[in-house]
């Protein structure tokens, strides 16, 4: 019944919206900061290539205009065209009468990538998104900042959460992500269930998968660079809202015409409110734990909660500071943090238990950019990003036992960078710069075991600390509009191995005709922390992963070479981009794929993918499908007798076809997915050792899991709330799984004691996805 009432409200609510009209005083104001001012002033929105708003100003004033005043006085100015696409939403594009040389007719632009709001940048390999430009999307009531990128072909999350982003074979740890600068170590809220960063003060999203500039280091997979807002309003600016999982606010305020402020907070309501969508998470994200099975020995074992506490929440603060024209300064801060506290008693055997989990990232960053003239800038970055997580599980039983268990992980990354960049003429570029880290990370495993002290352990990482230095060049050539090269180079020095690794980068397209543009890149790249699987915590069954530092033997430096080419059609509303590519990379570290062992394993990967994309948009209506083939060889020589076996998170094939239609003020979203299940490795039964049982498995991840299949559907209405329109409202719906499909996720096994008798038996531990899940958002910005 409350999912009909909620309905009811979510489709009656009715907004009247007058002719809005508007003063404007524009004094050689940037088109985009015009542009950004008349959205929210009319509640629209422009899509647009980024070359239109590069460098051009307007000036006129108009008193009580409309928005069609103020678009005509801009068509004149600037001799473009704005299309309405709907009641909502504008196309711009140059007119023919300002070109002046045939040859920019030969640019193949794709405005939009997927949908508004997702964008190719012509000069670079990157996919940009501005949650505030974005689309609805199919699942989403609200632009998540991690979930958006899952659309993009070549991105993936075989887990269904927000963070463990997969990108063209590599792992989440494999990518390197910033938020204004500050290298971020833990990216998700409720076990990566939601995205750590707000989309509501984040300006853009820059995804690399490839053709990475020589600026960006120390992962070997993607890039993903948060920039949050930058501009000065010139009135107060804000907004909140709350969905089934969390609440949140945010303001920007002008102190004065060359100061402003800006602050989001979020936080859960888990632990106040109990929804149905966070009972699905939950379920979902606690299954086959000890907080899901209370760890019983017997499926009739009465079980008493007498800890049960979680909660998220995140904070941004950030001062903006221009002033005058050529200067530019940011001081951004951000903290994030999870705390899980539950715990249970079985009273029939006395047995009790608890788990502690404290996870938090913050960070700090300063940049400063200067332009000495409209050809030469320079930027000065400083930060420092700050990740902990603390673990204690307890377990005892009277007379009996009494175990604990502690981890910690941390890590200390200060660093500072500084870049020059250098338009030499119209046709050449270059940017260089040094960047400078110190990274400090460590671990520690410790469990106490006081009745059996041959239990008993102690493991930990040196206190190492490696310092990095990076030299770094670029230089961008562009011929007559048609062709673009962009060749780069990369030098690092990790204190920690004393040695230095260089890094070429390449990447070219070239206009084959005005509809159709060839493109290649190749890139070499090295990396010094990453994850292993950690296997004590195992009980737990959440957060084991370990932030371990390169030691250059047992674990090695990361090596990853990638070539990619492909081609981007555009015509007519439909848009083609498809991009095949070869990844190798070595130095891959794992402490064991199908059973525990105590020391590491080392590899390599071989990687052969190919992603594509089409789209058509027909007046309001917008339909992509996309598709990745992906072939994931793992290659360790003292695992699966050296032979070569599927990773562990290799989808071999990945659909996705997706639709959004817009109507007056509602959206509405629909999104089909079908992959393939990813591989494990089976078990056939148990043997006895010297050492005790063990399972017996077939050959290293020789199987798949079924075929993973889901429809998600989204809507929104959006509305005024004062005359004046500077007061909207937003409600939206979403429906995750609509047709409630158990998709397994993953496939593991354990030996536990029959129920029936003392002897062992082989138990199969299967994790499935989210089932049918509703989520509703309100939100109100001014």
């Amino acid at each position: 019944m409350k999912y009909r009432l909620s309905a009811l409200f979510f489709f009656v609510t009715v907004s009247i919206i007058a002719q809005q009209t508007t003063t404007v005083n524009y004094l050689n104001t940037p088109l985009s900061e015009a542009f950004a001012d008349l959205e929210k002033t009319f509640n629209v929105k422009f899509s647009f290539n980024s070359e239109i708003v590069n460098n051009r100003a307007i000036t006129f004033n108009l008193s009580e205009a409309t928005l069609d005043e103020i678009l005509i006085n801009i068509e004149e100015q600037l001799f473009l065209k704005f299309k309405k696409e709907s009641n909502r939403y504008y196309t711009v594009k140059l007119v023919k009468k300002q070109l002046t040389d045939t040859q920019e007719l030969d640019e193949v632009l794709i405005e939009e990538y997927i949908t508004s709001g997702i964008s190719n940048d012509k000069d670079d390999a990157s996919v940009s998104i501005s949650p505030e430009k974005l689309g609805i999307l199919p699942g989403l009531t609200e632009p998540d900042v991690l979930q958006s990128i899952q659309l993009i072909p070549g991105v993936q999350s075989p887990s269904e959460t927000a963070s463990d982003l997969f990108i063209r074979g590599g792992t989440p740890d494999q990518n390197l992500i910033l938020w204004d600068g500050i290298k971020m170590y833990h990216t998700g809220h409720f076990f990566g269930t939601i995205s750590a960063f707000n989309p509501y003060i984040t300006d853009q999203i820059k995804l690399y998968k490839s053709g990475t500039k020589a600026k960006y280091g120390g992962r070997i997979a993607g890039v993903i660079d948060i920039e949050s807002d930058k501009t000065i309003p010139k009135s107060t600016e804000g907004g909140f809202g709350f969905n089934m999982t969390h609440t949140d606010a945010f303001i920007k305020a002008p102190l004065n015409k060359k100061t402003a402020v800006l602050f989001s907070a979020r936080r859960s309501i888990t632990d106040v409110f109990d929804t149905e969508t966070f009972r699905n998470l939950s379920k979902r994200v606690f299954q086959e734990t000890k907080i899901s099975n209370g760890n019983k020995v017997f499926g009739d074992d009465e079980v008493t909660t007498t800890n049960d506490l979680f909660y998220f929440t995140d904070f941004t603060a950030k001062v903006i500071v221009n002033p005058n024209e050529k200067n530019a300064l940011e001081v951004s801060s951000l903290y994030t943090k999870n705390k899980l506290d539950y715990g249970f008693l079985i009273e029939a055997f006395e047995e009790a238990s608890q788990d502690k989990l404290d996870i938090v990232n913050q960070g700090i960053s300063l940049n400063w950019k200067h332009d000495f003239n409209a050809s030469f800038s320079h930027n000065f970055n400083a930060y420092y990003s700050n990740f902990d997580l603390e673990y204690v599980g307890t377990n005892s039983i009277s007379g009996e036992l009494d175990n604990q268990l502690d981890k910690h992980n941390s890590i200390k990354d200060f660093g500072m960078a500084y870049n020059l960049d250098w338009n030499l003429s119209e046709t050449s570029s270059i940017g260089l710069g040094y960047q400078f880290s110190s990274n400090q990370v460590k671990y520690k495993l410790i469990y106490e075991a006081p009745d059996s002290p041959e239990d008993n352990f102690v493991k930990s990482s040196i206190e190492t600390n490696n310092i990095t230095h990076a030299l770094y060049f670029d230089h961008q050539y562009k011929l007559d509009k048609k062709w673009f090269v962009n060749t780069g180079l990369r030098a690092n020095y990790f204190s920690v191995i004393n040695k230095f690794y260089i890094e070429p980068r390449l990447q070219l397209s070239t206009n084959l005709n005005p509809f159709l543009k060839f493109k290649v890149s190749g890139e070499r790249l090295h990396q010094s922390v990453s994850e292993v699987l950690e296997f004590n915590t195992r009980e737990f069954g959440l957060e084991n992963q370990v932030w371990v530092l390169s030691d250059g033997e047992e674990i090695p430096i990361l090596k990853s070479t990638q070539l990619t080419t492909g081609f981007v059609f555009s015509k007519n509303g439909w848009g083609i981009d498809y991009e095949m590519y070869y990844k190798k990379a070595n130095g891959l570290t794992t402490l064991g794929f199908d059973r525990i062992e105590d020391f590491f394993f080392k590899g390599k990967s071989n990687v052969f993918g190919i992603d594509f994309l089409v789209k058509k948009k027909i007046q309001n209506y917008r339909t992509w499908l996309s598709y990745s083939l992906i072939n994931n060889d793992f290659e360790f020589e003292a695992i699966n007798d050296g032979k070569k076996f599927p990773g562990n998170t290799d989808i071999t094939h990945n659909f996705v076809w997706s639709h959004t239609y817009e109507w007056n003020h509602f959206n509405v979203s629909l999104g089909w997915n079908i992959r393939t299940g990813i591989p494990f490795t089976k078990a056939t039964g148990i043997q006895d050792t010297p050492d005790g049982a063990e399972i017996v498995f077939e050959s290293t991840n020789s199987s798949r899991l079924p075929n993973y299949h889901r429809l998600d559907v989204s809507t929104t209405y959006t509305f005024n709330i004062s005359k004046k329109s500077n007061w909207k409202g937003k409600l939206g719906l979403s429906l995750l799984n609509i047709y409630n499909r158990e998709n397994m996720l993953s496939r593991t096994y354990e030996i536990r004691q029959s129920t029936q008798n003392s002897e062992d038996e082989l138990r199969e531990i299967n994790k499935t996805s989210l089932g049918l899940t509703p989520n509703m958002v309100f939100r109100v910005e001014f």
